[in-house]
């Protein structure tokens, strides 16, 4: 998927496209509901499906204090939607500058001029532009005006309950991992580089990858079943979220830290992902490495008769 900053670029101008528009964090199934009504109307239109998203957060820059975390890194954003169809990201580097913009602005200079849109596809909440004052009405009322359709899609429930990015937070900060699957539409994973860590693991007989995460939403601390997917394959494992308590480490963030079953490449500066698929049980502090080392093992089995 082609992945471009409309900020600055001055030369973008596409002839035909239809645009889903939406901070899209999660790209959960509230959000793939959207993406695919665009999709198929990208489709008889014969026109480029693209998704036009905003970062950082706009809450980041005008309402700091909410401390709003990202369900997935801006990478995973663009993969998953490059998994759904979508041809390219167009992503609005949002500042105090581009909020104060005249929603009218951000239509005719970039949906219109830039992008081409034939169609809009977004929420029947969306708000755009100088104080939120752009909404659903303006851009119906300056669609004979432009020649685009807009199509404002109703909110996507999961029983009688709207799917949002808010309601998925709140489920995975309190473990209820089940219940976060079946609103984003696949497992609670994050993704991040493997870095050197403190080479422990390997000296107790379960070496570990260490991942330098990049997402703010994870589950509780404690020990999970895993699966972590490297190079287009997957593997099982188990992983410590947590602050490592047995060995007293002064840390503000927290580690994670993945066994993999049977195992043993160099995986340094590899980019994985690792899927949270079931807690063992809550972090803990043990006496000493011989005790952990015996709980490691318990952990090991427990996961392995899950994935058997």
């Amino acid at each position: 998927m082609k992945v471009i900053s409309l900020i600055g670029n001055s030369k973008l101008h596409l002839k035909k496209s239809c645009a889903a528009i939406g901070i899209f964090d999660g790209v959960h199934r509230g959000h793939q509901y959207l993406i695919k009504q665009m999709l198929s109307e990208a489709r008889r239109l014969k026109a480029l499906p693209i998704a036009v998203t905003f970062f950082p957060h706009p809450a980041h820059i005008l309402r700091p204090d909410l401390k709003l975390g990202y369900l997935t890194s801006l990478k995973d954003r663009f993969r998953y939607l490059s998994d759904l169809g979508v041809a390219a990201c167009y992503v609005v580097r949002f500042n105090r500058s581009f909020a104060k913009i005249e929603p009218q602005k951000f239509i005719k200079d970039i949906l219109v001029d830039k992008l081409g849109v034939k169609a809009i596809f977004v929420g029947e909440d969306f708000r755009f532009g100088k104080g939120r004052s752009g909404d659903i009405t303006l851009i119906e009322k300056l669609a004979p005006q432009y020649g685009y359709e807009l199509h404002a899609v109703s909110a996507f429930k999961e029983g009688q309950k709207v799917i949002s990015s808010t309601r998925i937070r709140h489920l995975i900060g309190e473990s209820k991992l089940n219940e976060a699957v079946q609103l984003l539409g696949r497992p609670v994973s994050v993704s991040g580089k493997v870095i050197k860590g403190s080479q422990r693991g390997k000296s107790l007989g379960y070496p570990t990858a260490n991942v330098n995460y990049e997402s703010d939403i994870l589950p509780p601390q404690g020990v999970y079943v895993v699966k972590v997917l490297l190079s287009k394959k997957t593997y099982p494992a188990i992983a410590n979220l947590g602050l490592r308590p047995t060995f007293d480490n002064k840390i503000s963030k927290l580690h994670l830290e993945v066994h993999i079953f049977d195992f043993s490449k160099n995986i340094y500066g590899k980019q994985v992902r690792v899927e949270f698929l079931k807690k063992i049980r809550n972090e803990k502090k043990f006496t000493g490495p011989q005790e952990l080392v015996i709980q490691i093992r318990k952990d090991e089995a427990m996961a392995r008769r899950y994935f058997s």
